[in-house]
C-alpha cells in the first residue's frame, strides 16, 4: 500500500469540518514587526530611546552554524535581499525558547509551531513578500524521514525547523524571528481593535460561532476566533491561512495609520507586547534591526505581497493523518525567486496563490 492514499487536487477538495488533528493552527503575528519597525523608525525623543532599548531586551539563540549541511549565501544583487523564517509559537510547557534552549537540549513537544512563513524583503527595500507554507506540508525533516513540517519544531526547536525549511526550499534564511502565540489576542487589543469584512455570512460549527456578512471591528478572544476558524470554510486550512494573512493586512493597515502613530501610548504598548514575546537569532542583533527599520521607512501595506506556497493536494499517511502534498515544480520556481531576488518572474508565470483583496475573503 502506498505511503500516500487518496491524493486530490487542493481547488477541488472540500475539508469542511474536517477534524484537526495536533494543536490548533497558530497565526501569522510576527508579520507586523515590518509595520512596527516602519512606524517607530521615525519617531524621535524619548520613545526612540525606549524603541532601542525594548530591542536589546529581545531574546536571542543562538544562530544555526555551518556545522550542518545549508544552502549557499546568496551572490550579487540579490546578497542584499533577505530571507527572514518567522514562527507563531505556542508557550507549550511554559518555558520560553531561550530557556528551553539553555543547556543546549530541546525537550521534544516542548514548544509546537503550527505558523510558517518566509518574509522576503528585496534588495532595493522596495517590496517585501510574505511566503505561508501550511503546517500539513508533507516533507523530509532531517533525521526522522517523511513528515508534517510542524513536527520538525516540536522534534528539534528552532534549528531542525531551520534545517528542515532550508534543505525543503535550497533558500538560505538570513535571520529567524519566533513569536509566542498567546501575545496575539493582547496585541489586538493594544491596536484598539482591527477592522476585517467577511464576504458571506458563515457558520462555523465546530465553534458554534456565526459570522455575518459585513465589516467587523474585532480584538482579543474575537480575534483569535476569527484567525482560527476552518469549520465552515470551503477549503478549510487553506482559508484559514487567507483570514489569517487578511488580518495581518488589516492590522498592518492599522499599525500604519494616523490614528497610532500620533498614539504614543498605543504605539508603546504594542512595542511591549512584541518584544516581550519575540525571540531571533543572536545575529539578528538590535543594530541591525534598526537598520532594517530605516531602510523600510518607505514601505507601505500595499507594498506587501501575501502568497501560499503552491500546493498540489490533499492526502493521507497509512496511520491516518491527514497531509498536504506540495507542487514540487511550482515551488521550486517559487523558491528560486525567493533565492534569486525575483519573486516577480515567479507571479508572471505562474500567477501564485495571492490573497484575494480584502473584500473577497471569508
Amino acid at each position: 500500500m502506498s505511503l500516500l492514499s487518496r491524493i486530490s487536487p487542493r481547488r477541488r477538495a472540500s475539508h469542511r469540518g474536517e477534524p484537526s488533528r495536533g494543536l490548533i493552527g497558530r497565526h501569522k503575528v510576527t508579520t507586523i514587526l515590518l509595520g512596527l519597525f516602519v512606524l517607530v523608525a521615525g519617531s524621535c525623543g524619548s520613545l526612540a530611546l525606549y524603541y532601542n532599548i525594548k530591542l536589546g531586551e529581545v531574546d536571542r539563540i543562538a544562530a544555526l552554524g555551518d556545522d550542518v549541511h545549508r544552502p549557499d549565501k546568496a551572490d550579487g544583487d540579490a546578497a542584499r535581499a533577505l530571507n527572514i523564517l518567522l514562527f507563531g509559537t505556542d508557550n507549550g510547557n511554559g518555558s520560553s525558547i531561550k530557556e528551553e534552549l539553555a543547556d543546549g537540549e530541546w525537550a521534544v513537544g516542548a514548544h509546537r509551531s503550527d505558523t510558517i512563513m518566509i518574509m522576503h524583503i528585496t534588495a532595493d527595500r522596495k517590496s517585501a513578500y510574505l511566503v505561508s507554507i501550511p503546517r500539513d506540508s508533507y516533507v523530509k525533516i532531517p533525521g526522522h524521514g517523511m513528515d508534517k513540517i510542524n513536527a520538525a519544531f516540536s522534534y528539534g526547536g528552532p534549528h531542525l525547523a531551520q534545517q528542515t525549511i532550508e534543505r525543503l526550499t535550497d533558500v538560505r534564511m538570513d535571520h529567524v524571528a519566533i513569536i509566542d502565540w498567546a501575545s496575539f489576542k493582547d496585541l489586538t487589543t493594544a491596536l484598539g481593535g482591527v477592522e476585517v469584512t467577511v464576504a458571506e455570512t458563515f457558520t462555523d460549527t465546530h465553534n458554534d460561532v456565526t459570522w455575518e456578512k459585513g465589516t467587523h471591528n474585532i480584538e482579543g478572544e474575537k480575534a483569535l476566533q476569527y484567525v482560527r476558524t476552518r469549520y465552515g470554510l470551503d477549503e478549510g486550512d487553506f482559508d484559514r491561512i487567507k483570514r489569517q494573512q487578511n488580518f495581518l493586512r488589516a492590522m498592518l493597515h492599522k499599525m500604519l495609520s494616523q490614528g497610532t502613530v500620533s498614539d504614543p501610548i498605543k504605539l508603546t504598548r504594542v512595542l511591549e507586547v512584541l518584544t516581550d514575546n519575540l525571540t531571533v537569532d543572536e545575529e539578528f542583533s538590535p543594530g541591525i534591526m534598526r537598520d532594517l527599520a530605516l531602510s523600510l521607512r518607505g514601505l507601505r501595506g500595499g507594498d506587501v505581497v501575501y502568497l501560499t506556497a503552491p500546493q498540489a493536494g490533499y492526502g493521507e499517511t497509512e496511520d491516518g493523518q491527514s497531509i498536504v502534498k506540495i507542487d514540487r515544480k511550482e515551488s521550486k520556481a517559487l523558491f528560486a525567486g525567493l533565492r534569486d531576488d525575483d519573486i516577480e518572474s515567479y507571479l508572471r508565470r505562474y500567477g501564485g496563490d495571492r490573497l484575494p483583496d480584502r473584500q473577497s475573503v471569508n
